[in-house]
């Protein structure tokens, strides 16, 4: 069962996302069926909850299968810790005002590596998706310009970049029933219309 964020749209993803206030929680706030966002391993449905023996003692486990996700495995989540981790999708809604944002972001490009590579993993951490979204372009625009004076695109860029785009691309397009592929364009075009209004 395809379970949508909040109708209440803000645009801080973690903040609005993240089940607040449920971390000590032992009852699932997620049910057998829903399709949840995994940080790492993407969307995933929640197959079963189960009772697994963990250090002497009996801990409630959602029991997630990814399904688009770079990984093919079953992923064991205590309920405790899931409870706060996983969230619900986004609606088409907030994918248009997180695009619509993005626009208005500042620049997050760094010129000096080390920190520019530390500092996009902590945003790939943190999750907010109208930051990755800007980072995604500062990439692109970097990579294009130094392919045009004739060097190579920086590896760790590169890598992060990957990283962004499929878990932004991944949960936009099943929310919006596209192809992976024609997620780029999508955001171009949203982003292009907003530039015109």
């Amino acid at each position: 069962m395809y379970t949508p964020a909040s109708s209440a749209i803000k645009i801080n993803i973690p903040e609005h996302l993240k089940n607040k206030g449920q971390n000590a929680a032992v009852e699932p706030v997620h049910a057998v069926g829903d399709t949840v966002m995994h940080p790492s391993e993407g969307i995933c449905v929640v197959e079963r909850i189960e009772k697994r023996l963990f250090n002497a003692s009996y801990v409630m486990y959602y029991v997630l299968k990814p399904t688009q996700g770079k990984s093919s495995s079953t992923v064991y989540l205590p309920i405790e810790r899931g409870n706060s981790l996983l969230r619900h999708l986004l609606v088409k809604s907030e994918i248009d005002q997180i695009i619509s944002k993005s626009t208005t972001c500042p620049s997050l490009w760094i010129d000096d590596n080390k920190t520019r590579k530390k500092c996009f993993n902590d945003l790939l951490l943190e999750g907010d998706y109208v930051k990755l979204l800007r980072m995604i372009y500062d990439i692109h625009t970097h990579t294009d310009q130094r392919i045009s004076e004739g060097k190579k695109p920086c590896a760790a860029d590169e890598a992060i970049l990957e990283e962004a785009e499929r878990l932004l691309h991944q949960e936009f397009a099943y929310v919006l029933e596209l192809p992976v592929e024609e997620i780029a364009g999508y955001i171009e075009n949203r982003i292009c219309a907003e530039q015109s209004a």
